[in-house]
């Protein structure tokens, strides 16, 4: 059956191309783009002093991000303009990144509770994305994606970060695929290597009609 009205989210870690992909796939599918909510003075800031900022930054994505998916499903739901929408990371992709800091001692585990409690609440009030694309791009080759971009707020992120964090999305990976967590439940992986820079985005696009019947 069709799938009208389709929100569909990209997933990848810095540099992986997914703001680019996200605006090509829109144009293509006739998607409204949804880009991802960070403010650059802030984002430097918070990559300036990781230890203090982390916990506070991963709140203010959240509350941001949830904003953005009820917006997007809203507009999904009720067509003028456009015939979905497709979002620049989803809620469990800033998952990634606060667990990711609670790890490196960032955000402590009283922090991370918290986090966990406002985001299953969060993400209750979104509804499943009909596709999450997951852009699969070797540490290595995002690093060199960020150089090549020379974003000041970027200047500090480190391969060994970018390493951490590609683990981090294999993880989340893994428990979308095992039914981990109740918001995980019906979540459809589209997984694209995603190291070749300047990919043409139509066989995407083609794939993701044949997926969704669109």
């Amino acid at each position: 059956m069709p799938v009208k009205g389709a929100v569909l989210w990209i997933e990848g870690t810095i540099g992986s191309g997914k703001s680019t992909l996200c605006q090509k796939l829109a144009g293509l599918l006739e998607f409204r783009a949804f880009h991802e909510p960070v403010e650059a003075d802030y984002l430097q800031t918070f990559y300036k002093d990781p230890a203090k900022y982390a916990f506070e930054f991963q709140i203010r994505q959240l509350a941001r991000r949830v904003g953005i998916h009820k917006l997007a499903q809203e507009e999904a739901c009720h067509p003028i303009e456009y015939k979905g929408a497709i979002l620049d990371r989803g809620l469990p992709g800033d998952r990634v990144f606060a667990k990711l800091h609670c790890h490196f001692g960032n955000i402590s585990s009283a922090q991370w509770t918290t986090y966990e409690i406002l985001f299953n609440s969060a993400i209750d009030q979104i509804r499943s994305p009909a596709l999450l694309l997951y852009l699969d791009v070797e540490p290595d080759v995002a690093m060199e994606r960020i150089r090549n971009r020379n974003r000041g707020a970027e200047s500090g992120i480190t391969l060994d970060y970018l390493q951490a964090l590609r683990k981090g999305y294999l993880d989340l990976l893994g428990e979308i695929d095992a039914r981990a967590h109740r918001w995980s439940d019906g979540i459809e992986i589209m997984r694209l290597p995603f190291n070749v820079d300047h990919q043409e985005a139509g066989p995407i696009a083609a794939a993701i009609k044949d997926r969704l019947h669109i």
